[in-house]
């Protein structure tokens, strides 16, 4: 989020924020645009719908509890951000979503590729959104005078599924005076934008590219309990 609290772009005299993570530390451009839906033990509900309490499907963990919520509510008056900063618009179907969505530069998107489970012995893997710029539509875009950003934190490192069947990455919140965060273990590793990117283009590159960022509804639907993850070597 520390690109978009520089007083010189935005002014957060409307921020919301609610408290909970006081003493936590999430850094870089992460967080939900307003109006995303994340599949709940309520079903499809908007971020900005959920509470601490509430339950959330996770990949690797079936249903589990949000511990924590930051809420940011940021308004522009009159500046622009220089583009480095601004958001990705996803047009409709771009990643199989069911309609336009955007994503803050640093949300992490799981994907399923064969390269990573070649190189990393896992099929899975963890890309910022800005490795997306320029693959099947997606921009980075003005989103307008509001920005709305929810951060959902867990009791550790999730991936939720998001708008249809995307996952998203919400990595654990670390404690700024007790965490190591260079030695903190994550149960997902998060790709440089090198590799990222060069991921991104041998995507780009096949016809079925959108499903490694999906899963299949039907799989969707029987998704409860922890999944079996492949061993890395």
């Amino acid at each position: 989020m520390l690109g978009w609290m520089k007083k010189n772009n935005f002014d957060d005299a409307m921020s919301e924020d609610n408290g909970v993570m006081e003493g936590l530390l999430i850094t870089g451009q992460s967080g939900f645009i307003g109006d995303t839906h994340v599949a709940s033990n309520l079903g499809w509900r908007a971020v900005e719908e959920l509470s601490v309490g509430d339950k959330v499907l996770t990949f690797d963990h079936g249903m589990q509890t949000i511990t924590d919520i930051q809420r940011q509510s940021q308004v522009a008056y009159g500046h622009k951000l220089p583009k480095a900063q601004l958001p990705l618009m996803v047009p409709r179907g771009a990643l199989n979503n069911r309609r336009e969505m955007w994503l803050m530069p640093d949300q992490g998107l799981m994907v399923e590729s064969e390269s990573t489970q070649d190189s990393l012995g896992d099929p899975f893997a963890i890309i910022p959104a800005t490795a997306l710029q320029g693959f099947r539509g997606i921009e980075r875009a003005d989103p307008g005078e509001r920005l709305d950003v929810t951060i959902l934190a867990f009791a550790q490192d999730e991936v939720v599924y998001v708008e249809g069947g995307m996952l998203a990455h919400c990595p654990k919140p670390h404690y700024i005076l007790s965490d190591d965060i260079k030695t903190s273990q994550s149960l997902y590793e998060v790709m440089n934008s090198p590799s990222a990117e060069f991921l991104v283009e041998c995507l780009a590159r096949q016809d079925d590219s959108a499903d490694a960022f999906t899963c299949d509804p039907e799989e969707l639907a029987l998704v409860t309990e922890r999944r079996e993850r492949p061993a890395v070597a």
